[in-house]
């Protein structure tokens, strides 16, 4: 091939190199340039001089390395080190930033005859939608992380434990609340499965629910559960699915609101609601029931102390009378319990309250049960009215008895405790120190339900006849009033645990009762004329026949305007007795204070079915009160307690106008 002919091949190759995007050199074998194209000297920055046939590879790595596009260092050694490994005619790609910002992708591949084929792409502006591109995501990942970080402090800190578990049951990500409550670090709890961290109890109670979420559903239940320890929970679990309604086996997420004090709080306003209604209603019907059982017992007493026949009297009238008289004391239990009694509260020392109740408790009960006590030192005294405290120790003595059948233990523990504001929060207490009281057995146990409702009217876990339901209410009630809390821990067939807080007394000044103004008369049984005033015909014959059996004379009347009438009328009339609800313009407290205003020396004795209204009147505060139904002796004591009241004044006979006419 001649020189033309080749000068034209050369020449077609060029041409067609200029078509090509990317910048283009051919070395051969001694690195001499064969061919190139416009673009690559565009991309470098060459001049068209430095380009032409035989022109030498160094001449090129030269130019780069005097624009710095190499870095600093020595420009000769950098020169020799390129032009080395260009000889190598090895192939290569590869990135390279030049001192003006460019950026050029270089890709070189050696050819079958000697030398190689190499293209230059000008990558800039790729690289740098790559650097925008990066700055973005790292800007979004640090965003991202931000979040995670804000929405695990987030988690954290509501008030609810949080999880997430897969369709095998394994926990991916639980909140430091869920697993603190398990005793668990939040990290070391990933991985595990739900059967190695929830109690066996509330898994199998819960395992319903979790399959329901598991196939989509959406639940939402509360239960309790046991976490380690012993510790009981009331919680509110609400389950969520990470593909609803899918009909398979998915993942879910879990959330639980610890319910327990919330619960407690609407327990305590139910039970508060119950002892009103109760107590409205034991208010109402107690005057009509005691009514009766005075009739009752005011005919069958009588009856049975006029037969002669013993067996008769034996086999119907004492079951009869003895029945009349549980009525009796259910109602006036049932008054007490209804009714917010003021206490007496006084600084006492528990543990020698508790000695002298367990003195009178070993006597009663049986040999096989042991009553064992454990006091803290130097435990200060306690603000409390210690008949209250006994009776209510008493009751759970008894029940704790009942609990063991009379074998096992009976175990009574006093200590001091610092009682903190969130767990005083919980309890409706103010913080502070406190006598805690612990009284326990071994006994069956109760299931979680009949704790829950053990304190409230008429609950008892006790067989049909043994007991009213009324001794734990009766408890409750003193522990509230004496500012203090009560609460039982019991499981089926692990005895009962009551505690009771009472508060500590911080020295306040201890009221001394007031000295007797008089004292008190020898017993008077002489004759006296009596004014009985009963609306009710049956419960004034009732009460007629006592003052007959005590030997005094009687008037009746059957309202206090008639009263007040007739003794206005009859000169001679020593006691008044007289029932307090009755028709009429005055009762009989608004006759009583008629009498006292008027004619003070008059002895007033006032009775009734319902509970005892002078305690809370100043006025009639000197006023014997006779809860019906009563006895004879009842009856004598009261109308002796009138009778040697100090002297109010006025003769007894002396007459005024009480009627209130002027």
């Amino acid at each position: 091939m001649d020189g033309l002919e080749h000068g034209e091949k050369m020449r077609h190759i060029l041409e067609g190199l200029e078509h090509v995007a990317q910048g283009v050199t051919i070395f051969d074998q001694s690195l001499k340039l064969v061919a190139w194209n416009s673009t690559f000297l565009a991309i470098y920055g060459y001049p068209r001089s430095m380009a032409f046939p035989g022109a030498d590879f160094e001449s090129f790595i030269a130019f780069n390395a005097r624009k710095g596009d190499y870095g600093p260092g020595d420009a000769a050694a950098q020169i020799a080190e390129r032009v080395a490994i260009a000889r190598q005619f090895r192939r290569h790609r590869m990135q390279r930033r030049r001192a003006d910002g460019s950026s050029i992708e270089i890709e070189g591949h050696p050819l079958p005859s000697g030398g190689f084929v190499t293209t230059y792409t000008d990558i800039t502006d790729v690289v740098r939608q790559r650097e925008i591109l990066r700055e973005e995501v790292a800007r979004k990942t640090s965003a991202l992380h931000l979040s995670e970080q804000r929405l695990g402090l987030i988690a954290d800190e509501v008030p609810a434990g949080i999880a997430h578990l897969d369709e095998d049951m394994n926990f991916l990500y639980v909140n430091k609340r869920f697993a603190h409550a398990y005793g668990l670090e939040a990290s070391a709890a990933i991985g595990l499965n739900a059967a190695e961290v929830l109690h066996p109890r509330t898994l199998s109670e819960s395992r319903k629910f979790f399959e329901q979420s598991r196939r989509g559903a959406l639940v939402d239940f509360e239960m309790q559960i046991e976490l380690p320890g012993g510790r009981f929970k009331d919680i509110r679990t609400l389950l969520r699915p990470e593909r609803p309604a899918s009909g398979e086996a998915a993942g879910f997420y879990l959330l639980s609101i610890d319910i327990t004090r919330r619960k407690a709080t609407s327990n305590a306003l139910m039970r508060s609601q119950k002892m009103d209604a109760l107590g409205r209603l034991a208010s109402g019907i107690s005057h009509d029931f005691n009514n009766l059982l005075t009739v009752i017992l005011g005919n069958l007493v009588p009856l049975a102390e006029g037969l002669d026949d013993a067996e008769l009297v034996s086999e119907f009238l004492t079951p009869a009378i003895s029945a009349a008289r549980r009525g009796s004391a259910l109602t006036k239990r049932l008054l007490t319990l209804a009714r917010r009694e003021e206490l007496d509260p006084q600084p006492t020392a528990i543990p020698d309250a508790i000695e002298d109740i367990c003195k009178l408790l070993a006597a009663t009960l049986p040999g096989s049960l042991r009553l064992v006590q454990d006091h803290g030192d130097d435990l200060p005294l306690a603000m409390v009215d210690q008949a209250q405290l006994e009776m209510a120790l008493l009751n759970l003595a008894m029940n704790a008895r009942d609990a063991t059948e009379g074998q096992g233990t009976i175990r009574i523990e006093t200590s001091l405790y610092a009682l903190q504001p969130d767990e005083a929060g919980f309890h409706h207490m103010r913080a502070g120190d406190y006598i805690r009281l612990r009284v326990s057995d071994d006994g069956c146990g109760m299931s979680p339900d009949m704790a829950e409702k053990i304190f409230e009217p008429f609950v008892t876990s006790k067989a049909a006849g043994k007991g009213s339901g009324l001794g734990l209410s009766m408890v409750y009630r003193f522990v509230r009033q004496s500012n203090g809390a009560i609460w039982v821990d019991s499981r089926p067939d692990h005895g009962t645990v009551f505690t009771i807080m009472l508060p500590v007394d911080h020295g306040g000044s201890v009221s001394a009762p007031a000295p007797s103004s008089h004292t008190p008369a020898p017993p008077d049984d002489q004759p006296r004329l009596i004014l009985l005033v009963e609306d009710d015909p049956d419960v004034r014959r009732a009460i007629r026949r006592q003052i007959g059996r005590l030997g005094h004379h009687l008037i009746e009347v059957g309202s206090a305007d008639e009263a007040l009438v007739l003794i206005e009328q009859v000169h001679g009339i020593e006691i008044v007795l007289s029932d307090i609800d009755m028709p009429g313009r005055l009762d009989g407290c608004a006759l009583a204070e008629r009498l006292c205003d008027r004619q003070p020396a008059l002895p007033v004795v006032l009775m009734s079915g319902k509970t005892d209204p002078t305690r809370a009147n100043n006025r009639l505060a000197n006023v014997p009160f006779l809860a019906k139904p009563f006895t004879d002796e009842d009856l004598r004591d009261a109308l002796q307690k009138a009778v040697v009241l100090p002297d109010r004044g006025a003769a007894p006979n002396e007459t005024a106008d009480l009627s209130g006419r002027g």
